[in-house]
């Protein structure tokens, strides 16, 4: 089945910083504004229908990652967005979340903080932030919440330090 895209979004998003703050709120409650595209995909797309917005689908194994292209998201950051299904999660159900590799060691830890400044300064200070150094580097998790909206920088060591960023529902049934 073929989507057309929501058009109920809102942007240009407003000069005022707490009306733009929830101006992209509102947005992120129904799905991901791609700002360079006017383009809105809903979390109500199935992953089934994914294919129609995907650049690249790519299957390996336990998992299914659609690559949507790189996007203005969040006032303007530009995103290489990205959505993965495990193989267990039913193809019906709706995806939840994007989420966007930022990199390993010095470079993905440069990006972490880049958007830790961005975000703070787009939403507000961060609901959680457990943060620790490992060398001059930082790992940890550093979230944003509003309603049923969630956005998380993670950064771990495993093997080498790597970090991403996930946008999507707090209620996320295919985790």
């Amino acid at each position: 089945m073929t989507h057309t895209s929501d058009t109920s979004f809102i942007f240009p998003y407003s000069e005022n910083k707490e009306t733009k703050r929830q101006q992209v709120w509102s947005n992120l409650e129904k799905g991901i504004l791609f700002e360079d595209a006017n383009r809105f995909i809903p979390w109500t797309i199935p992953f089934a229908d994914l294919d129609s917005f995907a650049e690249e689908r790519k299957g390996s194994g336990d998992r299914t990652n659609w690559f949507l292209g790189k996007h203005q998201i969040l006032d303007g950051y530009e995103s290489a967005i990205g959505v993965m299904k495990w193989s267990w999660v039913n193809d019906t159900n709706s995806f939840s979340e994007i989420e966007e590799w930022l990199g390993y060691d010095d470079e993905g830890n440069k990006k972490f903080l880049l958007l830790k400044g961005k975000l703070t300064d787009l939403l507000g200070e961060p609901t959680l932030l457990e943060l620790e150094k490992f060398g001059g580097l930082d790992l940890g998790s550093i979230e944003w919440t509003n309603q049923n909206v969630r956005i998380a920088l993670t950064g771990i060591e495993q093997f080498a330090c790597k970090y991403r960023m996930y946008i999507g529902l707090k209620e996320n049934k295919n985790r």
